[in-house]
């Protein structure tokens, strides 16, 4: 059985949570106000950037005057190297192979715009894993907008459907569509991994690929019935 596997991409594919704080902080040094820390900034993502960096304002003083000169200025200072601080969490080269070699198509689906994103999958040579990719700025919508995993199928193929991903956002995406959703346990999200709905979840990437294929294999688990670290 050939399964179409769909992955979020910040906070479960790639640790770049150091690389956005940091053109965060950027911006609001600009404005005189005071960085906040990696942990705080985890918080920010996985609604988008425009969301991201309203978070960011409101949590250290408020947006002042337009969001949309704010957001400008955040690109700029991001898209000049996304892949500063940015890593694959270790392990998912490994897991990327196993689930291909098995047979299985894989795909993006992420809130990043389509520039830093490929960006960032290229300089971590993750690109040629993937059959398909839908960024943030690919259709109209966002996450959790099913559309968006209906975008990504369009260049996969047919088959089962599963949905990995680290956020209230992503899985709220793949109840939405329909399909079981794997959570990547060390992601960014505002709530703790185990209050999030979701068919299985993983501790180290080292182990997501039994994860995932488990997930294919009993795609209506209880939430947090399948757990391998």
């Amino acid at each position: 059985m050939t399964a179409n596997i769909i992955f979020d991409l910040d906070g479960t594919l790639v640790d770049s949570a150091p690389s956005l704080c940091a053109a965060g902080n950027r911006l609001v040094e600009e404005l005189g106000r005071a960085p906040v820390s990696v942990e705080t900034y985890k918080s920010f993502v996985g609604r988008g950037i425009p969301r991201q960096v309203e978070g960011l304002l409101e949590h250290t003083g408020g947006v002042p005057g337009e969001l949309s000169v704010h957001l400008a200025r955040f690109r700029e200072i991001y898209d000049e190297n996304p892949l500063v601080a940015t890593r694959p969490y270790d392990g998912v080269a490994a897991a990327l192979e196993r689930l291909r070699a098995a047979g299985h198509r894989l795909g993006v689906c992420t809130q990043k715009p389509t520039i830093p994103g490929r960006r960032v999958l290229g300089g971590l040579g993750l690109s040629a894993w993937f059959d398909s990719f839908t960024f943030g700025d690919s259709i109209a919508v966002m996450k959790p907008d099913p559309e968006m995993i209906r975008h990504t199928l369009q260049d996969m193929g047919p088959g089962p459907v599963v949905f990995v991903g680290d956020s209230e956002t992503d899985s709220a995406t793949a109840a939405n569509f329909g399909c079981p959703f794997v959570i990547h346990e060390h992601g960014y999200r505002k709530r703790p991994w185990q209050e999030i709905a979701h068919s299985a979840h993983f501790g180290h990437w080292d182990a997501a690929a039994d994860c995932i294929l488990a997930a294919l294999e009993a795609p209506h688990a209880a939430a947090g019935a399948l757990r391998l670290s």
